[in-house]
């Protein structure tokens, strides 16, 4: 071959090779831009530990996708248990589904992982830690993963180099089937452009929708009864040679809170559901602001100050003062520690204000308007804890336990009391936050359909759906029922009998129906499927699943250390050197405060395993006697567990994902 024909195909073989080939354009037709928010819940300053629960939901929906269900079932189920369903993926001591054990199971659950990974600042009780509170509440951009999907089959797509482009930040090359970081402006957002180096881009306009979603209310909505870290029990020492005894004891030792006053986790049905809104859209960002408190009320917590779980040992002086000074206190707030104004004081540019007794924002000088309120409130203004009281309390118990309960209310007053206080009390509060909280996200106005009020569950049903059993009378025997198991630690001082069992369970349908009344009256809405479905049907305090019932998580009774006459007795004191054991379950090894199990309430024995909350004296040791005689081992006992929480935040949602997936322009799911 000739020197002049060799050039010639050399020359045309060069040309041909750097042709830009079908491989390298990128069109609409055959190539997609996608994007997703990165961290789409803001309060967690870390995005994996978003993720942990963007993973746990997908692997929820892998499960259900391999179920024999129509679609039709499939997406009902999926729209009614998302979060119940991640929260099974990330807290069962099972591999998720299975009965087979993880090797490396973190008994203290997920949230333990959430510590120092918020927005939220425990100390200034304002969500600072991530570029100061207008920072939080005002986001400038959002960090954003782009990635470049084939529509077509194109086995060349892989080998290319792509130049990507958002807004006028610098361009990024990278390989054409990977994924990109990025930054995207809020609220403006910005154009997404990529090409193969020298080609005509692809363009498409992205802009993230970010949701502000308030939290409000009482004990049901903070989380109470699972803090974030939960108590842990000593290998050697024990509490009156018989129960289970705290490791540390002094403050250490002591349960961790996201807010230590308001016992306010990360398990809270309000804090829930908001994540999983962030969850399901991919291009959208959640900002939330809870406030929440356990003890509150209408009037002492939301509008004003209230009295709080934690209490203090009294000191010699208070004692001495010839008043009759209880052996402990419980702390209080001054007259601005209302949840309304620590929400203006974050929400509102200037100093929040007082006008006719309620709190105000100044010239509406709003740092932005809120998407949604969520309230959980009510139950304390009635008596909720006064009749649980009443329901539990032995006859002739003293007046020092029945305080720390708010002093007991029967059935029939606990009724009253929904007749005549509920209806001014949430007049009241429809006012505050008409005037307090800028709900007019879509510029049309005041919206007060997107103030959420949640029912409260029928706790009081076996896992058979019936109220729990618990005889007629306090008797001898009474630790044969269930419902009595589940209090044995505190039987000096608790049983409850079928009768006060049922009237109370009367009256949480007559508290339902009023919630649901009033809050139409309000314009709000009434996000009561928890109670109407029934939500938890066979997942009441004393339900147990049979099939496991040697499993610890199912075990009603708390363990103590020695023998009894019969399996649901508890342990006998004894002070013999004989030698003893745990039964029915080990404290130290078997202790699943977050583990599955079938009731969704934390028992009075629950509460002393996980919360275990002790009076704390001003050199910061625990003050066994006051604890003792204000019962405070019990806090959080009565309220639902991680579980329950999670099917309240489902509850939620079947309320209002549709009307969400509207708002922000997506699909479900």
């Amino acid at each position: 071959m000739g020197l002049r024909v060799f050039q010639f195909l050399t020359a045309l073989i060069c040309l041909f090779l750097a042709a830009p080939s079908e491989a390298q354009t990128l069109n609409a037709t055959d190539f997609q831009i996608e994007w997703k928010v990165t961290n789409r819940f803001r309060l967690f300053n870390d995005a994996s530990f978003f993720k942990l629960h963007e993973n746990a939901w997908r692997q929820y929906l892998i499960h259900v996708n391999e179920q024999k269900l129509s679609e039709e079932q499939k997406s009902l189920l999926v729209g009614s248990s998302s979060v119940l369903g991640a929260e099974h993926v990330l807290n069962d001591r099972f591999i998720a589904f299975s009965r087979v054990e993880r090797s490396k199971f973190d008994w203290r659950g997920w949230a333990a992982q959430g510590a120092g990974r918020l927005c939220w600042n425990p100390k200034s009780r304002t969500h600072d830690l991530c570029g100061g509170v207008d920072g939080y509440i005002n986001p400038k951009d959002h960090e954003i993963e782009i990635s470049l999907r084939p529509l077509v089959k194109n086995s060349l797509f892989s080998e290319f180099n792509c130049e990507w482009r958002v807004g006028d930040a610098p361009a990024v090359t990278a390989p054409c089937d990977g994924t990109v970081m990025a930054t995207l402006p809020y609220p403006a957002g910005a154009d997404i452009s990529v090409a193969v180096v020298g080609e005509q881009p692809i363009t498409l306009k992205a802009r993230v929708r970010d949701l502000l979603i308030v939290g409000l209310g009482d004990s049901f909505g903070s989380g109470e009864g699972n803090p974030d870290m939960p108590a842990e029990f000593s290998e050697t020492q024990r509490y009156k040679n018989l129960y289970p005894r705290r490791k540390n004891n002094d403050a250490s030792g002591s349960a961790l809170w996201t807010d230590e006053l308001c016992h306010r986790s990360l398990y809270g049905h309000q804090l829930r559901a908001a994540l999983q809104i962030a969850v399901e859209n991919q291009q959208s960002a959640v900002t939330f602001l809870g406030y929440a408190c356990s003890g509150a009320g209408i009037e002492e917590g939301i509008l004003g100050p209230q009295e709080y779980v934690e209490s203090v040992s009294t000191t010699r002086a208070e004692l001495s003062n010839g008043t009759g000074a209880p052996p402990s206190r419980f702390l209080s707030g001054d007259s601005k520690d209302a949840q309304i104004r620590w929400l203006l004081k974050e929400l509102c540019k200037v100093k929040p204000e007082e006008d006719d007794g309620l709190w105000i924002c100044p010239g509406n000088q709003f740092r932005r308007s809120v998407d949604y309120l969520f309230l959980s409130i009510g139950g304390n203004d009635v008596g909720f804890r006064n009749v649980v009281a009443w329901a539990t309390l032995r006859e002739g118990t003293s007046a020092t336990l029945a305080k720390f309960f708010g002093a007991t209310v029967s059935a029939k007053q606990f009724a009253g009391n929904m007749k005549d206080i509920l209806p001014g009390a949430y007049a009241r509060l429809a006012k505050a936050i008409e005037r307090a909280v800028p709900l007019d996200a879509d510029g049309q106005g005041f919206d007060a359909s997107h103030v959420i009020l949640t029912a409260y569950p029928d706790m009081l049903v076996d896992e058979t759906g019936q109220i729990c059993t618990a005889g007629g009378t306090e008797d001898d025997e009474e630790d044969r029922f269930p419902a009595n198991q589940s209090l044995d630690a505190f039987s000096s001082w608790l049983a409850t009998t079928g009768g006060r069992l049922n009237a109370v369970h009367e009256q949480l349908a007559t508290l339902n129906r009023r919630m649901k009344d009033l809050s139409g009256d309000h314009g709000w809405t009434f996000a009561g499927r928890v109670y109407g479905d029934q939500v938890f049907q066979g997942h009441g305090f004393c339900a147990q699943r049979s099939k496991f019932a040697n499993d610890p998580a199912e075990i009603l009774m708390i363990p103590c250390w020695g023998k009894a006459d019969r399996p649901t007795q508890t342990c006998q004191s004894s002070w013999s050197g004989k030698a003893r054991e745990w039964r029915p379950y080990s404290p130290i090894t078997q202790n699943y405060p977050y583990a599955l199990r079938q009731r969704w309430v934390r028992t009075f024995n629950d509460a002393y395993m996980t919360v275990n909350q002790k009076v704390i004296d001003r050199s910061g040791k625990i003050d066994d006697q006051s604890s003792a005689q204000i019962f405070s081992e019990t806090t959080g006992a009565m309220h639902p567990n991680a579980e329950g929480q999670a099917a309240m935040a489902d509850a939620i949602l079947m309320d209002i994902r549709s009307e969400i997936a509207q708002l922000l322009g997506g699909e479900l799911y």
